[in-house]
């Protein structure tokens, strides 16, 4: 009995600590199903990118990057237009650099130009501040280190608009509105406790944020089981009741017998996504799977820009953006645009066809293999037509895609769209296990919500509504025996 006194103690005392984090919590993770954190999508940066107009350019990616002075070879090239004239951008070592594709020269990227590239990207505006930054509520992702800093154009558009420049390559690297900004600050700020002064301290962040969670498993899981001990269904309470609590604390009981499973699971799978002693996380390609994939190192002087006269189905005009990548050793261009992206052999110009099963099982079978043990089998090669539990390919709007699945320990797998060669994706037992730990318990991703989005936001809401309730509950009692010890 005395233990059992203790486990309440503890119980309430983080209660009144955490009620109101937990609380906070469920209210902003509402707001989050409908707005996201701000950022540029590829869909989006492509469909205010200006149509390619490869006449003008006049060097290629190898006389481009030596104007930059940079030595060695850049990881990633693209080519588009900036300011009405092509540009390549070149990154190394999560830096970018640009220089100009018309003429020889690198590109400054001054005060005016990001305003003039944020005043054409948006189309409709004209700016009316322009600061340099290296960090601010919005820009805090670590992707954006590669172009700090970063140029905060403000537009006079009915948004209130408010784009992020790039000071390496002067392209818009994130957008906000005045809509999205507001209903953050009410969901992903207050979810993630994204405030800036402390995001920038990112292990720092972490461990509160970890920390906090942690204590939120513990006083759902404690509150749960407590609830069940003391529920009675056959030797019943006084007045055929099952709870021998009354007014906020019958609320609570009752409440949390209902949705504590839930409280419990959602709590706890926010918890794991911060990695918790590294046990389960999402799968990334390592840097030697990238150049095993590839066949060899891609280099400047492979990246040649023919004429593609013969490109059929889309217009060379409606091109984008061009990228260079390798895939089995040969070099490819990769054109952009919005209808869907093209592959092009870099030395004929001529739009290459999807690769086959064979041919892209052939180079697969050369990334799970290392210096202590052979190549390890393919187990099955698939083709996806609408993906399958641990890959969505509805909402990346891929027609085809093959799953190659080794016979490894962990079961590894890799998506490839045989359009453009690329790993879409890749698995293993780890990151499946939290995929459905996440994604599965704490945004309801399970058959059979998973495919419908209304049901899923649906349940989340009725489950959440329990989860709010049940804090409120808490709280009030909470800020009862706060007040009656305040008074004693």
């Amino acid at each position: 009995m005395i233990k059992l006194r203790y486990l309440h103690l503890i119980h309430r005392w983080l209660g009144i600590g955490l009620g109101l984090f937990v609380l906070l919590w469920f209210l902003s993770g509402l707001v989050m199903l409908f707005v996201g954190y701000p950022q540029l999508t590829q869909a989006e940066r492509l469909s205010y990118l200006e149509a390619l107009k490869l006449q003008q350019v006049k060097l290629d990616a190898a006389q481009a990057w030596a104007s930059t002075g940079k030595l060695g070879q850049p990881e990633n090239v693209r080519l588009a237009m900036q300011a009405q004239r092509p540009a390549y951008y070149f990154l190394q070592n999560g830096k970018w650099w640009s220089a100009w594709a018309d003429v020889n020269g690198a590109i400054k990227i001054t005060e005016t130009l990001a305003t003039k590239s944020a005043e054409q990207f948006q189309g409709h505006a004209k700016a009316t501040e322009t600061l340099l930054i290296d960090h601010d509520q919005w820009s805090i992702s670590s992707s954006l280190n590669g172009h700090r800093p970063l140029y905060r154009v403000a537009l006079n558009d009915a948004e209130a608009s408010e784009l992020y420049v790039s000071s390496h390559t002067g392209e818009v690297v994130l957008d906000t509105h005045r809509t999205e900004r507001a209903w953050n600050w009410l969901g992903s700020v207050i979810h993630w406790i994204y405030f800036t002064p402390l995001r920038m301290e990112r292990e720092l962040w972490r461990q509160i944020v970890l920390w906090l969670a942690f204590g939120g498993v513990t006083l759902a899981t404690l509150g749960l089981w407590l609830g069940i001990q003391r529920i009675r269904f056959n030797r019943r309470y006084s007045g055929d009741r099952i709870t021998p609590y009354h007014g906020w604390a019958r609320w609570h009981h009752i409440i949390g017998l209902t949705t504590g499973i839930f409280c419990v699971t959602w709590l706890l799978s926010g918890w794991l996504s911060l990695t918790p002693f590294g046990w389960f996380s999402e799968r990334s390609l390592t840097i030697e799977e990238s150049e095993r994939w590839a066949g060899s190192l891609l280099t400047v002087q492979e990246m040649k820009l023919p004429v593609l006269s013969s490109v059929t189905n889309i217009p060379v005009t409606s091109i984008k953006e061009i990228e260079w990548v390798k895939f089995a050793g040969n070099a490819y261009i990769l054109a952009k645009s919005e209808p869907q992206d093209l592959l092009i052999d870099s030395k004929s110009g001529t739009l290459v066809a999807p690769l086959s099963a064979a041919a892209l099982q052939l180079q697969a079978s050369k990334l799970q293999t290392n210096k202590l043990q052979a190549n390890v089998a393919i187990d099955s090669a698939n083709w996806l037509t609408n993906g399958d539990l641990y890959f969505h390919q509805d909402t990346q709007k891929i027609p085809k895609v093959l799953r190659i699945t080794f016979a490894d320990v962990p079961k590894t797998s890799y998506y490839v769209d045989a359009r453009t060669t690329e790993i879409l994706a890749s698995q293993d037992s780890r990151s499946r296990i939290y995929r459905w730990l996440f994604n599965g318990l704490h945004r309801m991703d399970i058959p059979p919500l998973g495919d419908q989005l209304l049901a899923r936001r649906i349940t989340i809401f009725v489950l959440s509504a329990g989860g709010i309730l049940l804090t409120l509950a808490g709280i009030a009692l909470g800020w009862r025996r706060v007040r009656r010890k305040r008074t004693q």
